[in-house]
């Protein structure tokens, strides 16, 4: 199999394909180039529906990391088109590595959340070769999808526990679900009104 069919059939392309991949011996990485198929439609940036048209005009160029080939970085390369949506207007297109705003591929955010939550950033950040910053706002997206979309179950038996936050008598009210063995809510200072 090639590289351009092993990349394209991992990142599942359908309205994209990969033109080149080129190694960058002096950073150490793989650049991935990618392109548009043919007049295949693409997808709003901000509802994800198809948009009908697409504009003549393209961004430029952006670059995404991906998980790393062994020891080379992997970096996606494309200028995404701007389409016409019905019901927003001229946006950018979705690209379907990755999330909106985001420089990272939804497979290395997947790696970076799950590694986070055993290591500290600092140590994930040195395995992944990434900033600490970006670390940051992986774990942070992950932590507001989770909330999004977990699942709340009936509570039966509650447990409330006062735990000190710092010196100086300043405390946290902490709500459990002592059926499941986790945290339901969290509130500041310790008083009827926090609950």
């Amino acid at each position: 199999m090639r590289m351009e069919t092993f990349i394209r059939k991992a990142l599942r392309l359908k309205a994209h394909t990969v033109i080149k991949v080129e190694e960058d011996e002096a950073a150490g990485k793989l650049v991935v180039h990618l392109e548009r198929v043919g007049q295949r439609r693409l997808r709003c940036g901000v509802c994800g529906l198809e948009a009908p048209r697409v504009a003549p005009t393209r961004r430029p160029l952006r670059r995404w990391r991906d998980l790393a080939m062994r020891e080379h970085l992997v970096e996606l390369q494309y200028a995404p088109a701007r389409v016409w949506c019905r019901w927003c207007g001229l946006r950018v297109e979705r690209v379907p590595w990755a999330d909106q705003w985001q420089r990272v591929t939804h497979a290395l955010a997947r790696a970076v959340a799950t590694l986070a939550r055993v290591l500290d950033w600092k140590s994930v950040a040195g395995h992944f070769r990434l900033n600490w910053k970006t670390v940051a706002a992986v774990v942070e997206g992950a932590v507001l999808w989770g909330l999004e979309h977990r699942r709340w179950h009936p509570l039966h038996v509650l447990g409330i526990d006062e735990v000190s936050r710092r010196k100086g008598q300043q405390y946290l009210t902490i709500v459990y679900d002592l059926d499941r063995r986790r945290v339901v809510w969290v509130g500041r200072d310790r008083t009827t009104d926090t609950i």
